[in-house]
């Protein structure tokens, strides 16, 4: 067996090849090009095994790369870091540490998502950036509308508020830029209803996804975006590696009698925590005993607690509808 280890960069890769002994077969840069890349791919002595750092564009290499190779892993690069020197780091060497680890079987690797859900997670991606322009235009307009004394209070998404504020009074001066703002959110208003209706179009008929929307407070996108983040239930063998995985597991530092629980875990899945965390509320709300059970902690821990809390009890119903294929009413 050989050992390909890969640095992954936006023009160019460097590869590493090594035999099973961790001795050199080959190191080249090569360019991102699906030519050069294929022509070398057939170079590469077989069988091999190939690992690259998880890197933003990671998409297209591995898709060639599981044409030739025997197996392909995606290099964790959070816990990649702890292999890596310090004092020296340069393309060539990041390329043989990768295959190095790879050969001696203590790769930390990240789970390949399949393309469907890696065309969920870009529908998703282009749907929160929507709206993140959109937030950022609101808060640009209420603060140009504030310096001019307009006192502008209220929720700026609806078609209604928009036209209201199109037809107020403005300074000539600020009129063009102001006018400018709300086009752009009545655009993005727009974009936003197109960027539902596809995910409602494209995943609604996903068994995962309609299982997931019988939980209250889930919808079509809260759904989708939980079974791209989780991809594949069955890799995670109990609900408490879900919970660790999620970012909804306390730190815990323990050292001969001291036993520490601190705050939430930092390596986590950030949109998983966030999304349970945003539509915890809803849950809360929609049954009795949830609410109960909120305001009990609330009481004796603090709001936030009692939300942390409740969004881990939603993760275990999430984690059981997802591995019995199962609704909500069947658990609940």
């Amino acid at each position: 067996m050989f050992y390909v280890g890969v640095d992954l960069h936006k023009e160019q890769s460097w590869f590493f090849v090594m035999d099973q002994e961790g001795k050199k077969i080959s190191s080249k840069s090569i360019a991102n090009c699906n030519d050069k890349l294929n022509n070398y791919f057939k170079t590469i002595p077989k069988p091999f095994e190939l690992a690259v750092e998880s890197t933003y564009n990671w998409y297209f290499l591995v898709d060639m790369a599981e044409q030739y190779a025997n197996e392909v892993f995606l290099a964790n690069s959070y816990e990649l870091k702890a292999f890596a020197k310090r004092h020296k780091k340069t393309d060539k060497i990041d390329a043989r540490l990768i295959g190095d680890i790879l050969r001696k079987g203590y790769l930390p690797t990240v789970t390949i998502p399949d393309k469907y859900i890696r065309t969920i997670k870009e529908a998703l991606s282009f749907r929160l950036n929507i709206v993140k322009d959109r937030s950022r235009n609101i808060f640009r307009l209420k603060s140009l509308l504030d310096k001019l004394g307009g006192k502008c209070t209220g929720r700026i998404t609806s078609y209604k508020r928009l036209d209201q504020l199109r037809s107020a009074d403005y300074p000539n001066e600020y009129k063009h830029i102001i006018l400018g703002y709300i086009d752009r959110i009545y655009f993005l208003n727009q974009k936003l209803s197109e960027s539902d209706q596809h995910i409602r179009n494209c995943f609604g008929k996903d068994p995962d996804v309609n299982n997931l929307r019988t939980i209250p407070g889930i919808d079509y996108f809260s759904a989708a975006l939980i079974k791209s983040e989780i991809i594949d239930i069955n890799r995670f063998k109990s609900f408490n590696r879900l919970c660790a995985y999620a970012g909804l597991a306390p730190r815990v530092h323990q050292s001969a009698n001291k036993l520490i629980h601190g705050s939430l875990n930092v390596n986590r899945r950030k949109k998983l925590q966030w999304i349970l965390i945003e539509i915890v509320y809803s849950y809360i709300q929609s049954l009795p005993d949830k609410t109960k059970k909120y305001e009990v902690i609330k009481k004796r821990r603090g709001s936030n607690v009692a939300k942390v809390s409740l969004a881990r009890d939603m993760l275990k119903i999430i984690y059981h509808i997802l591995k019995d294929k199962r609704e909500f009413s069947f658990i609940y």
